[in-house]
């Protein structure tokens, strides 16, 4: 076996192994033909005969569920929607059970299964049609909209019930007899297969353990002769790939394998003394010494290459880090005048243009930065902004910042601006709308507020002002209307002062009038004192008429509540009476007649109660009149008597008057002195308030300089300027005593002959 290559152990190996297989797959095809035969008797047959009696089964208690569900609205007679959609309902449930229908009867049945088949579908047909009958009722009450219609039906409807109650029975036992066939023969199937699936699983294994262990018995020896080799190949590789140099290599085989293992040894020699050239160079390099090269007079082939390879990178890398060492401390030191001139190729290249580049993007960024800070600094011009053109990374980044720093900066300062114009011309209306970060933020509140502040004062100023203007207006009309009055006053005092010398004639002439008084009120006394007693009697006569009407009142009272019991007892019979159908429906007719008769004597008690209560009102009335007219006749009878002794005092009174219209008299001349002072007073007080309603004026023509909105104008309380109503006073014309006669009535007038 040594000597054999490992071509041809493979192909042994390969050739008994597909043996096997075919074995394997010969018996697993066997067994997956009976498993799909089974697969295919319950997917055709078993599981769509279930889903059909099972959508039976459903459409059965959904139409059972919906016919409980009436007795919800028995006794509910605006239930006619809900009725609807019950029906609605159980057509959908129909369309259902049809189509289980369908596909239970399209399968092949057992020979069992079908006898009970054959006596589930006619008591099918028979239920069916029971509940067709149903539906009827359920349609005329979604129709119906009498209280008593509903009844009827809902009577129909539980008779209906009552009488297929049996059907109901018989096709759920046929139809749980087949339903328990069904699970029966899918659980027969079901078992088959699974002893298929099992009988197959145990010879598969059987095959393929024997197929195994031949073919692990031909591998293990063929594995033991090419990886033995191998592994002590892939260990010496890997130790080399590990950067370990010192495996021992010993060839024992004339295959593939030791040919390869004479070749680690090779190659493992020749990366020794590779491996110690360029220690010694990057232990150099290590040091910062780029200067150190490969001795290449005792390299070649890809080592000679590999040596000058590195020669040319110590070279080329100590140039190029000398370079950028050089700018970069001059970048470190702010100079931006040093650049890499040198051409290198590839990575050092790109560097020396990615340093160039750094150079010259800073350059151009630091005059940009300039010209942008000379702009906003000397002339106070924030539009100059970063060119974005070809910028990218950190420049990008700064660059937009920076512009974004500007167009914040140029839109606050230009807000402030406007809003400050706006204030200089006396518009307050302006404010910033925009939001601000930072200081601007604080910077718009600060200018809101400010312009917030202003309108209100400038609101404020103008409502002060219009009031003052008006209050001005309204001070000098009522001083002028003052002033007239106080004229006015003045004259009527003199008036007046005539008036009091008529009045001290006529007091002479009332002590005489007094006691002619005194002697018809003597008089008076007598016939208002026998008037007193005939309105008594009255009183009395009114007092039992009341007491008489609130007795018929009370037995109406009595009568109206028999017949409202009656009322509510006849009702209470009709319902009880429309619950037992039609064995109470004579009852119903009679209890409607007792309660329409009940209506009748309700509304006739009501009627006469109604008249009595108008009579017993009016009666009440004429009761508080006469009680009324007999404390006036006992009044009139004090008065008259209080009359008698109060005109004996008149006379008595009359010499008094006369000394206290003397004092008066003097009374009135000193008010006329006061009322003509007052008069020189209204008019300086008229000529004041004109000079404050100029003054106002101009306020308010200096504050209209200022524009505010109309929404913020502070409330001014303007009143009307009420006008000077002048009075008129005449001048009094009385009359002498002995031209006024007193006019009293004599007992022999025609209001006491009433009584």
């Amino acid at each position: 076996m040594k000597n054999l290559s490992i071509k041809i152990k493979l192909i042994m190996l390969v050739l008994f192994s597909s043996i096997a297989l075919a074995v394997v797959g010969l018996v697993g095809n066997y067994g997956i033909q009976k498993i799909s035969a089974s697969l295919e008797q319950l997917g055709n047959n078993r599981l769509p005969s279930i889903i059909g009696l099972g959508m039976i089964n459903e459409g059965q208690t959904a139409i059972r569920l919906a016919n409980r569900d009436m007795l919800l609205y028995q006794y509910n007679y605006n239930a006619q929607e809900k009725f609807a959609e019950i029906i609605k309902n159980r057509k959908q449930v129909w369309t259902r059970i049809d189509k289980g229908w369908a596909i239970y009867a399209a399968g092949s049945h057992e020979p069992e299964e079908a006898q009970v088949w054959q006596a589930f579908v006619p008591a099918w047909d028979a239920w069916k049609q029971s509940q067709a009958d149903v539906n009827a009722t359920i349609e005329a009450l979604s129709k119906n909209q009498g209280e008593e219609g509903q009844k009827q039906l809902f009577a129909a409807y539980f008779k209906e019930l009552e009488l297929r109650k049996n059907q109901v029975a018989d096709v759920k036992v046929l139809l749980n007899k087949l339903v328990e066939l069904n699970r029966q023969y899918t659980e027969n199937d079901n078992e088959m297969a699974r002893q298929s699936i099992h009988n197959l699983r145990i010879l598969m294994i059987v095959t393929g353990l024997a197929a195994v262990m031949m073919a692990l018995f031909l591998g293990i020896g063929l594995i033991r002769a090419i990886t033995r080799q191998l592994a002590f190949g892939v260990e010496v590789a890997q130790k080399i790939a590990d950067g370990d140099l010192s495996s021992v290599i010993s060839v024992d085989s004339q295959d593939e394998t030791g040919q390869l293992l004479l070749a680690l040894e090779t190659m493992q020699n020749a990366l020794k003394n590779v491996v110690a050239d360029v220690h010694g160079s990057v232990s150099a390099a290590v040091k910062g010494d780029f200067s150190k090269h490969i001795d290449l007079n005792h390299h070649k082939g890809y080592a000679r290459e590999l040596g000058e390879a590195l020669n040319t990178l110590s070279d080329t890398t100590n140039a190029g880090f000398n370079d950028v060492m050089r700018v970069a401390n001059a970048l470190a030191a702010g100079d931006l005048s040093q650049r890499i001139t040198k051409d290198y190729p590839g990575i050092f290249g790109q560097t020396k243009n990615g340093v160039n580049n750094t150079v010259d993007s800073l350059t151009a960024v630091v005059g940009e930065i300039q010209h942008i800070v000379d702009a906003a600094a000397n002339s106070g011009d924030f539009s100059v902004k970063m060119n974005m053109k070809g910028k990218t990374g950190y420049i990008q980044t700064l660059s937009e910042l920076l512009n974004q720093l500007s167009d914040v900066t140029e839109t606050g300062l230009n807000d402030v601006l406007r809003v400050a114009d706006a204030l200089a011309k006396g518009d307050l209306t302006q404010t910033i709308s925009r939001d601000y970060p930072g200081i601007f933020g604080r910077v718009k509140v600060g200018v809101n507020g400010t312009v917030g502040n202003i309108k209100t004062l400038v609101a404020e100023i103008k409502s002060s002002t219009d009031t003052i203007n008006v209050a001005s207006k309204e001070i000098a009309a009522g001083n002028n209307d003052l002033s007239h009055r106080t004229e006015e006053q003045a004259a009527s005092l003199e008036q007046t002062a005539a008036s009091m010398e008529e009045l001290t004639t006529a007091v002479q002439a009332n002590t005489e009038n007094a006691k002619q008084a005194n002697q018809l009120a003597i008089g008076a006394s007598d016939v208002a004192g026998k008037g007193v007693a005939v309105v008594q009697k009255v009183i009395a006569t009114m007092n039992d008429i009341t007491e008489s009407s609130r007795k018929i009142v009370d037995i109406i009272a009595v009568i109206d509540g028999i017949a409202f019991q009656t009322n509510i007892l006849a009702l209470n019979a009709a319902v009880e009476a429309a619950r037992a159908g039609d064995q109470g429906r004579g009852f119903a007719v009679v209890a409607g007649e007792v309660r329409n008769l009940a209506q009748r004597a309700a509304a006739a008690a009501g009627e006469i109660k109604n008249l009595i209560g108008n009579s017993e009102d009016k009666v009440e009335d004429g009761s508080k009149l006469v009680a009324q007219a007999g404390h006036t006749m006992q009044e009139i009878v004090a008065s008259i008597q209080r009359v008698t002794a109060i005109m004996s005092q008149i006379s008595a009174a009359s010499v008094e008057q006369s000394s206290g219209i003397a004092q008066v008299n003097q009374a009135i001349a000193q008010m006329d002195d006061v009322t003509q002072q007052n008069a020189a007073l209204v008019e300086q007080a008229a000529a004041a308030a004109e000079s404050m309603e100029e003054q106002a004026q101009n306020l308010s023509a200096t504050v209209e300089v200022f524009k505010i909105d109309e929404n913020i104008r502070a409330p001014v309380a303007v009143r009307a300027v009420r006008q000077a109503v002048p009075v008129k006073i005449e001048t009094y014309k009385g009359k002498s005593a002995a031209s006024v006669k007193p006019t009293l009535q004599t007992a022999e007038s025609d209001e006491w002959e009433e009584f």
